[in-house]
């Protein structure tokens, strides 16, 4: 909720009182990295440093590591966001799910944009450090990763429902979803993949939500379920190679 609410703050005052100059998106920048910052273990109290840092997951990786990170969670998101286009497409969902909380396309076109990656960056670093980082790392100490990544995606789905897409037709996107990012901090042991995609995924659907775009399941060859299907199957051995890579970067470390 600090996380959020801090660069929702920044954006909503400016917006407010100088619309042509989105000095919010900077501003929310260097909030998260200060979030990240003390999410990772920086700041006071000491006493907890080591504690944030092993909760946050958020260890670097190799470029093979983070090339391999990326084509998997990539194709796998692609797949997931096939299922959000065909939800948006066929399932009755409320006026709401199409509007924003204000009137973006009134603004000028580079703080619509800046708007969209505000808000598309908050949600990466502070959600996947909430859930994918301290959350999983909690729950998944004591019950294992299977039960860990199951309940997170559960309650990150609940987390959403104050948002008006998310009904019940919206749950396949929301396990889905939780799955793929749950894999890569699985396999990787880091949140850093899942917080780069996440952002990506959202800077592109968002515009498109909110009518600012045409929308991407307006063409026959995404709602038709074809690309899902396909960029799920190539995620497969993908996230193999990835559990490869990161067996060897292992086993490398040992020696």
């Amino acid at each position: 909720m600090v996380g959020g609410g801090v660069s929702g703050a920044v954006m909503l005052a400016n917006l407010k009182l100088a619309p042509t100059l989105p000095l919010f998106l900077p501003g929310t920048v260097l909030w998260l990295w200060l979030f990240w910052r003390y999410v990772g273990g920086e700041g006071w109290p000491r006493s907890t440093s080591d504690r944030r840092r092993t909760l946050l997951r958020a260890g670097k990786l190799t470029p093979s590591e983070w090339g391999w990170a990326l084509v998997a969670g990539g194709l796998a998101l692609a797949a997931v966001m096939g299922i959000a286009f065909m939800t948006y497409r066929f399932a009755a969902l409320p006026d709401a799910a199409y509007r924003a909380p204000f009137e973006v396309a009134s603004y000028p076109p580079w703080t619509v944009v800046s708007i969209f990656a505000s808000v598309a960056l908050t949600a990466a670093v502070v959600e996947e450090a909430a859930f994918r980082g301290y959350m999983l790392s909690g729950i998944q100490a004591r019950y294992g990763w299977p039960v860990g990544i199951g309940l997170v995606t559960i309650l990150f789905y609940l987390a959403h429902l104050s948002h008006a897409y998310a009904t019940l037709a919206f749950l396949p996107f929301f396990l889905a979803h939780g799955l793929t990012m749950g894999l890569l901090v699985f396999y990787t042991r880091s949140i850093a993949p899942g917080v780069v995609l996440h952002a990506v995924s959202d800077f592109i659907v968002l515009p498109m939500q909110y009518g600012v775009i045409p929308s991407a399941g307006q063409s026959a060859f995404v709602w038709q379920g074809w690309l899902l299907l396909l960029a799920g199957a190539a995620s497969v051995p993908a996230f193999r190679q990835l559990a490869r890579t990161m067996a060897l970067q292992r086993v490398d470390m040992a020696r």
